[in-house]
């Protein structure tokens, strides 16, 4: 896999249609748990095949499409709040690594897990604890090193995991934007993808 970050050139002249087409969800807008809903769908991945995984907050679910699919399928968590090996509880980040394993923010338990491909079952890569402050994780991106990168609302910062490593290191603890002496802006931003 070639390594670095890259970005597509889009030209100027460039046009999109600007009627979206539905992909995963209703396409009439309501909300719902069964595999053709989603509630509040916080984040997505998309990976090579095509195959778009989302972070189905509110139904406390990972589910993953394949191209041109319109039935989901439950990867990680189901609609119960949880905190089991099994179990998700609002999760809001979403990502897969280079062996298949889903990665997902569970933000609510304050936890990273992993399930491993074909697996709905996740071993927990990073909770809060007293040596490893972690908050409400928003956002995480996987490099080809298997670092994880995600970033806390709670702390206000972004923190990298090494592989095999359930205690990270501050990236930044500064990329805050400070408003006021009492309000600042939490770091819930999509990182940008590197390959």
């Amino acid at each position: 896999l070639p390594t670095g970050i890259y970005a597509l050139s889009i030209p100027t002249c460039a046009t999109w249609n600007q009627t979206g087409i539905t992909v995963a969800g209703n396409s009439n807008g309501s909300s719902g748990s069964d595999l053709a809903s989603l509630i509040n769908p916080v984040d997505i991945f998309v990976d090579n095949n095509y195959t778009l995984y989302i972070a189905d907050g509110d139904n406390n679910r990972a589910v993953r499409y394949y191209t041109n699919d319109t039935i989901g399928t439950v990867v990680a968590g189901n609609s119960t709040p949880g905190d089991s090996p099994s179990e998700l509880n609002a999760p809001k980040g979403i990502a897969v690594d280079q062996y298949g394993a889903i990665i997902v923010a569970d933000s609510s338990n304050y936890r990273i897990q992993r399930f491993p491909l074909g697996s709905t079952v996740g071993t927990t890569l990073a909770i809060n604890s007293t040596t490893n402050i972690l908050g409400q994780v928003r956002d995480l991106h996987i490099n080809v090193n298997n670092e994880i990168f995600v970033t806390d609302s709670d702390y206000s910062h972004v923190i990298k995991y090494y592989p095999n490593n359930g205690v990270g290191v501050t990236f930044s603890r500064q990329l805050w934007i400070r408003l006021s002496s009492k309000s600042v802006v939490r770091p819930i931003w999509k990182f940008r993808r590197w390959k």
